[in-house]
């Protein structure tokens, strides 16, 4: 998915929907928007209407063939994992406003969240292209992480969430940070 599919997607969301909304992008869809040159398979996102209706879904599916994409929607993308997302509202960035649509970008610190939780090796690689990009601090980023566990009701997901930590830090740690970065450090409090 490119950035010209992805706007394409919201005007016809704009044009269907017809009402004030706001949409939090995640997943490989808003890595895209933070410039990170993977496309995307689909566009991940919450919508909060400003009233609810019985056809939302039905007009976000209709958009989506309209504009030839995969979606995939919520109206809380908090209950996507079982390790929380924190207040990724409140730092959400605004991309764009389409019509009464108003599109923003979850931050790139929390987008990071639900790529460690899921962490498959394109999702490890994605990470490490934005935390680049953005040069994301490690000391900030494990500190959201931690809060992020803690935060979580208790699940299988916990430990799973400390070992994509874990393997993360240690694999792509030297390359974001430079040599003197030590995993060990991170990892030991965590």
């Amino acid at each position: 998915m490119r950035k010209k599919q992805i706007d394409l997607f919201f005007k016809e969301l704009d044009r269907a929907l017809n009402q004030k909304a706001e949409i939090i992008l995640a997943g490989a869809s808003a890595g895209t928007l933070m410039g990170h040159i993977r496309p995307s398979l689909d566009i991940d996102f919450e919508i909060k209407p400003s009233f609810k209706r019985p056809d939302l879904e039905e007009i976000i599916l209709s958009a989506g063939r309209q504009a030839g994409v995969a979606v995939n929607f919520s109206e809380n993308i908090n209950h996507w994992s079982m390790i929380s997302f924190l207040n990724y509202r409140k730092t959400a960035l605004n991309y764009k406003t389409f019509g009464k649509l108003r599109v923003k970008l979850i931050a790139p610190a929390y987008w990071t969240i639900g790529k460690m939780a899921r962490y498959y090796a394109l999702d490890a690689r994605d990470m490490a292209a934005i935390i680049r990009k953005k040069k994301l601090k490690p000391k900030n980023l494990v500190k959201l992480w931690k809060r992020a566990l803690h935060a979580s009701d208790l699940s299988l997901e916990l430990g799973q969430f400390k070992k994509h930590t874990a393997h993360f830090l240690k694999t792509y740690g030297k390359k974001l940070w430079g040599k003197r970065f030590r995993y060990e450090l991170f990892v030991e409090n965590f």
